[in-house]
C-alpha cells in the first residue's frame, strides 16, 4: 500500500467520524440542483456521430468513440483536477489485447451492461487508447440497457444474437446493475462458447447510487462497489474464469475526494456522471491499460 493510499484512507475515515449524519445523503450539502425529472443538460454533447441500432425494446447498440480527441481535451481542460492511485495492471488473461496494442493489429472492444457502462464508453476512452497505441486499429461497440446486468443478457439468446456475430476481441463487463456473480459467470461461458479466443475484463461500479464516496464505510455498503463483498466475489470470479479484473470504485472515489469539491460536481443527475465525471472513468481505464515493460 502506498503512502498516498494510506493518507487517503485516513482522511476518509476521519471524515466519516466527523460527519456521518450530514453526508449519509449527498443532497443535504449538495451545491447542485438537479431537475425533478431528467438530467442537467450537457455542456459538451458528443461531437462524433456513430451508428445506432435497436436490437429489441429497451436495448441499444452503438459505436464508440462518440467524442473527438479535441472535445476530450476541452472537457478535461474545464474539469476540476484530481488524482488517484493507478489500478494495478492485470495482463495475465489479456495477452492478445496486449499484443495488438504493442505490435499492431485489430482490436475490437465490446462493452455491455447498463447506463453506467454507456457513460463509461461515451467518455471516448477508446479514442485515447487509440491515441496511446497508434500502431493498433482499435474500434468499439456498446450494447446496453437501463438497469441491464448479466441477469438480462444471459437470457433469450442475447449474447449469441448480438455479441458473438460482432466478433469482439475484448469484452468489458461492468456497471452497477449486476445482481450476482452467477449470472456474470453464465455470460462469460456463453461468450467463450461462441468466441473461444475472446478476452474479458470484469469491472466494479462507479457512480450510480446515493452512497457517498467521501465515506469509505458507506461506499463499501454499495452493492456494486469494489470495496464491498461484491468486489471480492467479482475478483474471485475473474481469477476462476481467467478474466482480467479492474476495481473502478477505489480510484474513482480517490479522484473525487482529492478534488475537495462536492461529488455532485461530476454528476448530471443523482445517479449518472456528467461529461467531466465520464472523464474520470476514462482516466482510470487508461491507467489500467498503461503498459509496463515486459
Amino acid at each position: 500500500m502506498t503512502n498516498k493510499t494510506i493518507r487517503y484512507a485516513v482522511s476518509v475515515a476521519v471524515l466519516a467520524l466527523c460527519v456521518p449524519l450530514l453526508r449519509a445523503d449527498m443532497m443535504k450539502d449538495s451545491p447542485v440542483k438537479f431537475p425533478d425529472k431528467g438530467a442537467l443538460p450537457s455542456k459538451n454533447p458528443p461531437d462524433v456521430k456513430t451508428q445506432r441500432e435497436t436490437p429489441e425494446k429497451d436495448y441499444s447498440i452503438f459505436g464508440t468513440p462518440e467524442r473527438s480527441l479535441a472535445q476530450i481535451a476541452k472537457i478535461r481542460g474545464e474539469m476540476v483536477k484530481g488524482t488517484f492511485t493507478p489500478p494495478p495492471p492485470d495482463w495475465q488473461w489479456l495477452p492478445r489485447t496486449r499484443k495488438a496494442l504493442t505490435g499492431g493489429g485489430d482490436l475490437h472492444i465490446l462493452a455491455f451492461g447498463d447506463s453506467i457502462v454507456a457513460d463509461t464508453m461515451r467518455s471516448a476512452w477508446v479514442a485515447k487508447l487509440a491515441e496511446a497505441y497508434p500502431q493498433a486499429k482499435i474500434r468499439g461497440t456498446v450494447y446496453v440497457r437501463g438497469g441491464g446486468g448479466c441477469q438480462h443478457y444471459k437470457d433469450e439468446g442475447r449474447i449469441q444474437k448480438n455479441i458473438v456475430p460482432r466478433q469482439p476481441d475484448l469484452v468489458f463487463i461492468g456497471g452497477i446493475s449486476q445482481r450476482d456473480v452467477d449470472a456474470i459467470r453464465d455470460c462469460i461461458r456463453q461468450l467463450r462458447a461462441g468466441l473461444p479466443n475472446v478476452e474479458i475484463l470484469l469491472a466494479s461500479g462507479a457512480f450510480g447510487s446515493n452512497a457517498d464516496p467521501r465515506i469509505a464505510a458507506e461506499l463499501a455498503k454499495a452493492h456494486h462497489s469494489g470495496s464491498a463483498p461484491y468486489g471480492a466475489a467479482l475478483k474471485q470470479l475473474a481469477a476462476a474464469e481467467h478474466c482480467a479484473y479492474l476495481d473502478m470504485t477505489t480510484p474513482w472515489a480517490e479522484y473525487l475526494n482529492s478534488t475537495q469539491v462536492h461529488p455532485h460536481s461530476f454528476y448530471r443527475d443523482r445517479v449518472h456522471a456528467n461529461e467531466c465525471g465520464e472523464q474520470i472513468l476514462a482516466q482510470i481505464l487508461m491507467a489500467f491499460f498503461k503498459l509496463s515493460a515486459p
